[in-house]
C-alpha cells in the first residue's frame, strides 16, 4: 500500500474515531442523562366507591346529603348541582362552595350567574387551535344531569364532571352540498324558506358546489341562522343523518367538533379542613386540550351585606376589603413564584415583588377561612374579586396551568391569523390540591391567620420558634462585590479582565470597621469569589480567585467574622448562567421555548423595555439551565466546595427563580422543576453547613438559616388596599432575615428606614465594596452606583443602632399580632410579650394611652 493512501486511511480513521467519541459523549453526557427524574414526586389515586350518604341535612342544608363527618367538621353535597357544604360542629357555622342566593344577583349576567353556580371554570383549547371556556354548571348540569356523577371517598366525596356542551345546528348541516343536491332539497321547501336560508348557501362556480357561509362558520354567535337551515334542512326537506356524512364527506370537509373534558373533583374532610383536590390522572380529553383550571371560584364568597377583607400573598401581604367599591379596576392578580421566565413577556412594563407564598385568607370579623396550596403551587395564579364588579360577591381562588402555550407569530398575515397558538401535547401529571381550613374566633384577622399558618408550619417541622429564646443582636447583613469582570485590551485586542474590588483582606478591613462601630454580629453574602467573579462560569469546577485572596484568604475573612458570632456565606449562581460562561453549552443545556431556540434574557433596555438586552455588557446575559443538567451541577460544585472554611453558601437563586424546560422531546414542567430544586437545596443543607436563600420563596424556607432580599412591602396595585407584613409574621422567630439593600434603595429616609425595619421585624442589610464604586461605572454592575463602604459606615451604625435597640428585645420571638390604629400608629404585639408603638406619619399620636412622636416609635409590655 502507498504511504499516500496509508496517511489518508489513518486520517479517516483519526477523524472517525474523534466523531464516534463526540457522538458517544453527546448521548450520555446530554440525552441520556435523567438524574433528574430521581427527585421528581409522585402521588395515588384513592379508589372511589359507589355513592353512598351518611344521612340528610336540615335546616339551611336540608337540599344537602351528609357525605363525611370527621368529628370536628361535617362535609355536605348536593348530587344534583355538585354544591357542597362544610359546617363547624363547635359553632355551627356553615361555608358554601356557592353562594345560596344566585339568581337575586344584581350584577351579575347570565353567564356570570352560571359562573357563581360553577365550581371549576376551564380554559381549553379545541382542535382547531381556538380557545374557549367552560364553566362546570353550564356545560354539565345544566345541560343533562347525568353529566354529574357522584362517588363516595374515605371521609369525603369525588364529584365526576363530563364537560360537554349541547349539540347545535352547526354539528349537523353541512358545509359544502352539490349543485345537484342543494336544489333539490331548496325544491322541497316552501316559498318562503327558500328566500329565508337559500342567501346562506353561495354557489361556488368553480367547484359547482353551494358553500355555507363562511360567517357562519367561524362565527359562534350566529346560532339563529344555523338553526333555520337545520329546521329548512330536516323538518321541511326530508334531509337526514346520512345526507349529512355524504354531502361533508364529498366535499372534503371535516367538521371541528366541540372539546370535551372529563375531569374529577374530590373532597376530603382533614382535622379543620377540607382538603379541595383535582387529580390529573383522572382527566379525560376529547376534541380539545385542557389549558387551565380556575378552583372553586366562590369558596365562601362574601356577599355585600358582610363586612371583612381578603388577604392576599402580595408581595409582604396585602388586605382587599369587602365592598371596597373599586369597581372599575382590576382583579388583583398574580402567580405563585412569579411569572414562568420561559413564559414571561418580553416587555417589561412595571417592577414587581414577587408572589412568595400560595396562599389568601377569607377575613370576617369573627372567622377567617385560609387557603393553602398544597400541590401545584408553581402552576397556579391567585385572583381576588370584590363585588360590584362582575357580581355581589367578594371571593379569591386558584387557577392552576395544566398545559402550556405560546403564540407564534406569523409573518405575512394580519389580525387573529398573525399569531397561531402552540399547544403542549400532554397536560401536567399533578395532583393539584388546596386545603382550606376553617379558622375559629380564635383565629381572627389577619394576625390570626398568621399565627394559625406558624403553628401549622411549626407543626409540620418546616420552622421552628424558640420561645425562650434570650434578647440579643440582630445580624447586619451586608453583601460584598469580589471580582467584577472590565473590558481589557491586550496587544490591541479587547477582553474582559478581572477587576477586584473587594479582596479577602479589604473584606476584614470593612467588617474591623463595623465591629469597632459595635457591629458585631455580621452576616456575609460574599458575591464574585470564584470563577471569574460576580457573572462566574458555571459550577462544573470551582476555582477562588487568587486576585482576592485565593482559599485561605476567605478562611482567614471567615475565622475574622465567626469569631465575633457572625457567618460568612459564598454566593453561588446556578440557574442563571452568564453568556461569557467557557464552559456552559446553552444550545444543549438550557431550557428552551416551544419554538426550539434557548431562553436567553438580560437587563431591561430602558428604551424597548425588552428584557433581552446586554446594555453594552454581555456577561449580563444570560441562560437559564434546564433543571435536567441542574443536578449535575449542584453535584459538582458540591464535590469541588464542601471542604471550603466558609460558614455557609448563599444559593441566589435556586430560593427565587422557577424556570420549566419547554424542549419538545422531553419537557419538564414547573412542578417538576420544583421538585428538582427542591432537592438540590436539601443537598446544601445536609452539608452541616448554614444555607443563606435569596429573595424567600417559600419552598425554600425549611432550609434556610437566614434569608436575605425578603418582600418588605407590597406592590401597591390599584385593586389592594392596605399593606400588611404578613409574610414576617409566619417567619419571624423562625429565621433571620432582611429585605433589599438600603443603599441601593430609592429611600434614604433614615427614619422611614429604621421604622419600616422595626415594623416588620427585618435586619439591615447594604452592598457593599472597598473600592469606590465608580470603579464600576463601565462593567455589569453599573446599577450599584453607590457601595463604596465608607459613605456608608455612619449610615449603617446610626441604622443598626436604632433598629438593634428595638428588634434585640423580641429575636427569636413571633409576631403575634400587627394593627393599625386611625391616628396611623401600628401597634405590633410579640410573643414574649414586648410591643411596638410605630409613628411613621409627621404628627404626634396616642394609641393604649402611650403618646408616640412623629416618626418615632415607643416600646411597651402587653
Amino acid at each position: 500500500m502507498k504511504l499516500g493512501k496509508k496517511i489518508l486511511l489513518i486520517c479517516i480513521g483519526v477523524v472517525l474515531f474523534f466523531a464516534a467519541e463526540y457522538i458517544l459523549y453527546y448521548i450520555f453526557h446530554y440525552v441520556k442523562y435523567d438524574k433528574y427524574k430521581e427527585t421528581l414526586s409522585t402521588y395515588e389515586v384513592e379508589t372511589a366507591t359507589e355513592y353512598a350518604s351518611k344521612g340528610k341535612g336540615s335546616g339551611d342544608l336540608k337540599d344537602y346529603d351528609l357525605v363525611a363527618d370527621n368529628g370536628t367538621l361535617k362535609l355536605y353535597a348536593q348530587p344534583s348541582t355538585g354544591f357542597v357544604a362544610v359546617e363547624e360542629k363547635a359553632t355551627g357555622r356553615i361555608t358554601y362552595s356557592n353562594p345560596t342566593n344566585i339568581d337575586d344577583d344584581k350584577t351579575a349576567n347570565q353567564t356570570n350567574k352560571g359562573k357563581l353556580k360553577s365550581q371549576m371554570v376551564i380554559t381549553f383549547y379545541n382542535s382547531a387551535r381556538t380557545e374557549g371556556t367552560y364553566s362546570s354548571y353550564d356545560y354539565t348540569v345544566a345541560i343533562n344531569k347525568d353529566q354529574l356523577g357522584i362517588q363516595s371517598l374515605t371521609d369525603g366525596v369525588r364529584f365526576n364532571y363530563n364537560f360537554k356542551p349541547k349539540e347545535t345546528s352547526l354539528q349537523v348541516i353541512p358545509f359544502v352540498i352539490s349543485q345537484e343536491r342543494w336544489e333539490g332539497f331548496l325544491a322541497k321547501m316552501s316559498k318562503a324558506t327558500q328566500k329565508k336560508v337559500g342567501k346562506y348557501y353561495l354557489l361556488n362556480k368553480e367547484t359547482g358546489h353551494y358553500e355555507l357561509l363562511k360567517a357562519m362558520r367561524e362565527d359562534t354567535s350566529l346560532t339563529m341562522q344555523c338553526d333555520q337551515v337545520k329546521r329548512a334542512l330536516y323538518d321541511e326537506a326530508g334531509y337526514t343523518k346520512e345526507d349529512y356524512d355524504l354531502d361533508m364527506a364529498e366535499g372534503g370537509e371535516e367538521l371541528v367538533l366541540p372539546a370535551s373534558f372529563k375531569i374529577s373533583l374530590d373532597y376530603k374532610l382533614d382535622g379543620d379542613s377540607v382538603v379541595v383536590s383535582v387529580p390529573t390522572k383522572l382527566i379525560e380529553e376529547s376534541n380539545g386540550s385542557l389549558a387551565t383550571i380556575e378552583l372553586l371560584p366562590n369558596f365562601g364568597a362574601a356577599g355585600v351585606d358582610e363586612t371583612g377583607y381578603i388577604l392576599v400573598p402580595n408581595g409582604s401581604g396585602s388586605l382587599v376589603y369587602f365592598n371596597n367599591g373599586k369597581k372599575t379596576i382590576s382583579d388583583y392578580a398574580s402567580f405563585i413564584y412569579g411569572i414562568d421566565p420561559l413564559s414571561a413577556d418580553y416587555t417589561v412594563v412595571e417592577n414587581s415583588t414577587k408572589t412568595r407564598m400560595p396562599l389568601f385568607a377569607l377575613c370576617r370579623q369573627d372567622s377567617s377561612i385560609l387557603a393553602v396550596i398544597e400541590d401545584g403551587a408553581s402552576l397556579a395564579s391567585v385572583k381576588s374579586t370584590v363585588s360590584g364588579r362582575i357580581n355581589d360577591y367578594n371571593s379569591a381562588d386558584f387557577t392552576f396551568t395544566l398545559r402550556g402555550n405560546e403564540k407564534l407569530a406569523m409573518f405575512g398575515t394580519a389580525g387573529n391569523a398573525a399569531t397561531i397558538p402552540i399547544v403542549e401535547n400532554e397536560f401536567y401529571d399533578v395532583n393539584l390540591k388546596v386545603r382550606y381550613s376553617f379558622l375559629g374566633k380564635e383565629y381572627t384577622g389577619y394576625s390570626g391567620v398568621a399565627n394559625y399558618y406558624r403553628n401549622r408550619l411549626i407543626q409540620q417541622g418546616v420552622i421552628k420558634v424558640d420561645e425562650n429564646a434570650a434578647a440579643s443582636d440582630i445580624p447586619f447583613y451586608y453583601d460584598l462585590i469580589g471580582a467584577v469582570k472590565v473590558t481589557d485590551f491586550f496587544a490591541g485586542v479587547q477582553y474582559l479582565a478581572v477587576r477586584p474590588m473587594t479582596t479577602f483582606s479589604e473584606a476584614q478591613t470593612i467588617a474591623n470597621t463595623l465591629q469597632q462601630n459595635g457591629i458585631s454580629n455580621q452576616v456575609v453574602n460574599y458575591q464574585g469569589w470564584f470563577n471569574g467573579g460576580y457573572y462566574h462560569d458555571v459550577t462544573s469546577r470551582v476555582k477562588i480567585i487568587s486576585k482576592l485572596g485565593g482559599k485561605k484568604g476567605l478562611e482567614a475573612l471567615t475565622k475574622l467574622i465567626e469569631g465575633w458570632g457572625g457567618k460568612v456565606y459564598a454566593d453561588v449562581a446556578f440557574q442563571k448562567v452568564s453568556y461569557i460562561s467557557k464552559r456552559y453549552n446553552s444550545f444543549y443545556e438550557s431550557c428552551r421555548y416551544y419554538a426550539g431556540y434557548a431562553g436567553t434574557l438580560g437587563q431591561v433596555n430602558p428604551a424597548t423595555l425588552r428584557q433581552t438586552s446586554s446594555l453594552g455588557y454581555v456577561e449580563t446575559l444570560y441562560s437559564l439551565v434546564s433543571p435536567k443538567y441542574l443536578v449535575r451541577y449542584v453535584d459538582k460544585f458540591i464535590d469541588a466546595a464542601e471542604d471550603y472554611a466558609v460558614s455557609g453558601f448563599s444559593l441566589r437563586d435556586l430560593g427565587d427563580v422557577l424556570a420549566s424546560d419547554k424542549k419538545r422531546t422531553e419537557p419538564i414542567d414547573r412542578e417538576k422543576a420544583l421538585d428538582v430544586v427542591l432537592a438540590q437545596i436539601a443537598k446544601f443543607d445536609g452539608l452541616n453547613k448554614n444555607v443563606l436563600i435569596n429573595g424567600g420563596n417559600d419552598y425554600a424556607i425549611r432550609y434556610a438559616d437566614d434569608l436575605i432580599n425578603v418582600p418588605t412591602g407590597h406592590n401597591s396595585y390599584y385593586g389592594v388596599d392596605v399593606e400588611v407584613p404578613f409574610y414576617e409574621m409566619v417567619y419571624h422567630g423562625a429565621v433571620d432575615y432582611c429585605g433589599d439593600a438600603i443603599n441601593l434603595s430609592d429611600n434614604y429616609d433614615i427614619d422611614d428606614i429604621t421604622l419600616r425595619l422595626i415594623e416588620y421585624g427585618a435586619a439591615p442589610h447594604f452592598t457593599f465594596t472597598y473600592e469606590e464604586a465608580n470603579d464600576m461605572k463601565y462593567t455589569g454592575l453599573n446599577s450599584l452606583y453607590s457601595t463604596t463602604y465608607t459613605n456608608w459606615i455612619d449610615t449603617a451604625k446610626t441604622v443598626y443602632e436604632n433598629v438593634n435597640s428595638a428588634l434585640k428585645n423580641v429575636r427569636g420571638a413571633a409576631i403575634i399580632k400587627h394593627e393599625t390604629d386611625a391616628s396611623g400608629i401600628k401597634k405590633v404585639t410579640y410573643s414574649n410579650g414586648v410591643v411596638f408603638y410605630i409613628n411613621s406619619t409627621d404628627k404626634d399620636a396616642s394609641m393604649d394611652g402611650v403618646t408616640v412622636k412623629a416618626k418615632s416609635y415607643e416600646m411597651g409590655r402587653a
